[in-house]
């Protein structure tokens, strides 16, 4: 019984802190970024204006295809950010491509690149919609 007040309790405290910070979403996949069971309890982000945001990265041959897809609350909200291809090197995520998305309502990017074989990529989409921002991060692979 002690076990789930406390439990109970950390949910609220939790909610409480969260309400007063920014809303931003770092996730390793895009099923981590929107849901994730913890102790069997539902967590997900509470954006004010952000329905649901996406990183994917996939690849065939020497091609690497980064895919990002935002959806808004509302089909007339602004959206604008930038979708990026990064690849692993000396420790550290460097940009190897990048590209603007814009829509209303909701917008989406898929694009291709030749890439190196031997090097890691994800792709990461940083977005604001109607003035909230949110970043996304696939998991990463290598060509």
């Amino acid at each position: 019984m002690k076990r789930k007040k406390f439990g109970l309790l950390v949910v609220i405290i939790s909610l409480a802190i969260g309400g007063s910070m920014s809303n931003v979403c770092y996730a390793a996949d895009q099923m981590r970024q929107q849901q994730t069971d913890v102790n069997h309890h539902i967590i997900s982000p509470l954006w004010d204006n952000i329905a649901g945001i996406s990183a994917e990265i996939s690849s065939e041959n020497n091609t690497v295809y980064p895919e990002t897809y935002v959806k808004a609350k509302s089909s007339s909200a602004s959206i604008s950010g930038t979708m990026y291809l990064e690849k692993y090197s000396s420790g550290k995520w460097t940009t190897a491509a990048s590209w603007s998305i814009r829509g209303t309502g909701d917008a989406s990017a898929s694009k291709s690149y030749n890439g190196t074989p031997g090097v890691k990529y994800r792709t990461r989409v940083s977005v604001t919609v109607n003035e909230e921002k949110a970043d996304a991060t696939s998991m990463s692979l290598i060509l």
